[in-house]
């Protein structure tokens, strides 16, 4: 019997964020069910584990009720995620289509590009390269329909 490939996320720090802060959202339910499935494999990047530190720091100081929620899914990311770094080449592809403020966003799609995932984001920096069709790029409204909408058929 074959074993069925899984499929490869990178999480942009929104999701992140919008999994906590407003306690317990269709996003968290998204997030767990990327943790907690095997079918589920998360990349990230340095660039972008430093990005969720500082949002765990930064919210964890501005709404300490959440801190320990904070934690443990920063625990859980890190403990499953797959540490991918791009290449020079796949960062040369993706710089016509990302601001130059915007570097680390340059390195997110490289590291999506690189490693045939899917970025999961709803920052608006990446609808060039949606459009352009090189990586698929999902708003985590189309996640939760994806993701949790399969896990729904299947129960």
């Amino acid at each position: 019997m074959r074993r069925k490939r899984s499929r490869k996320f990178l999480l942009d720090t929104n999701v992140f964020i919008a999994a906590f802060k407003s306690g317990f959202t269709k996003t968290t339910e998204l997030l767990t069910e990327l943790l907690s499935n095997p079918e589920y494999e998360l990349i990230a990047n340095a660039v972008l584990l430093q990005e969720y530190r500082q949002w765990l720091d930064k919210l964890s100081k501005q709404l300490p009720n959440l801190r320990e929620r904070a934690k443990l899914l920063y625990i859980l990311i890190v403990n499953k995620i797959t540490l991918v770094e791009p290449s020079k080449e796949h960062l040369e592809k993706y710089k016509p289509y990302i601001r130059k403020d915007e570097l680390a966003d340059l390195y997110h799609a490289a590291t999506c590009l690189k490693a045939n995932a899917i970025l999961i984001t709803n920052d608006r920096h990446f609808d060039k390269i949606k459009r352009s069709g090189m990586i698929e790029v999902w708003s985590i409204s189309k996640a939760i329909r994806e993701i949790l909408g399969q896990k729904a058929k299947k129960e």
